[in-house]
């Protein structure tokens, strides 16, 4: 996931700030999806309208709180095979299809939100929805790496599906070579062994891969 497009570094700059380690409240985010409704509904439709005033903690309500959600799919979204599928071919227009389509159950998909900019790119879609695409991927990896910095198990990145580990590592930190991925069956964190970057100045990455596995069962 490199950066390629004028826009992507435009917004970047203007998403992307100083991470200042940020308390993040799992259990008051299932608690909100479950019982406050109307509430996450609310948030999830200021999230979906790309507004610039929305919160952090808003983004990550409506990252995590999906994971808590009835349309929550886990890791048994055939939709997302074919999006990497489609993709993998060059075939632009039904990689556009199938990602609008996850986006419709599932507005937090970083793989859906990023093959969805880079075909509509491709199918030179209006700039207003490349935009918003962008916008949603951005906010999505700052809230992620505001709530960590991916340094040690207690200030790990937090996820909810494996394949936003990549997005992290190749769309904000730039790393270019990952060297080893091992699982801490203790600490559930993903301890990934990579080639520091000018981004990152470390040699490990810890990804939190707690919240994804506790809910792999649904």
């Amino acid at each position: 996931m490199k950066k390629f497009s004028i826009l992507f570094a435009m917004l970047l700059a203007s998403l992307i700030s100083a991470q200042a380690q940020s308390q993040l409240d799992l259990k008051l985010i299932k608690e909100t999806v479950e019982n406050e409704k109307s509430y996450y509904n609310d948030i999830v439709n200021v999230y979906l309208s790309d507004d610039p005033l929305i919160r952090l903690d808003d983004i990550a309500l409506v990252y995590f709180g999906h994971i808590y959600s009835p349309e929550y799919r886990g890791s048994n979204d055939a939709n997302e095979t074919k999006l990497k599928n489609h993709m993998a071919q060059g075939d632009n227009a039904n990689a556009y299809k199938v990602a609008k389509e996850i986006l419709s159950y599932n507005p937090v998909s970083l793989n859906a939100l990023f093959y969805a900019w880079r075909s509509a790119e491709a199918l030179e879609r209006p700039q207003d929805e490349i935009k918003s695409y962008v916008t949603k991927y951005l906010n999505i990896l700052n809230m992620i790496t505001t709530y960590g910095d991916g340094k040690s198990s207690r200030t790990a990145f937090r996820v909810i599906t494996p394949d936003d580990q990549d997005h992290i590592l190749y769309g904000i930190l730039d790393i270019e070579n990952v060297k080893k991925r091992e699982l801490d069956t203790e600490t559930l964190c993903n301890i990934i062994t990579v080639e520091p970057s000018k981004k990152y100045q470390s040699r490990i990455v810890y990804i939190d891969m707690s919240i994804y596995l506790a809910n792999t069962s649904k």
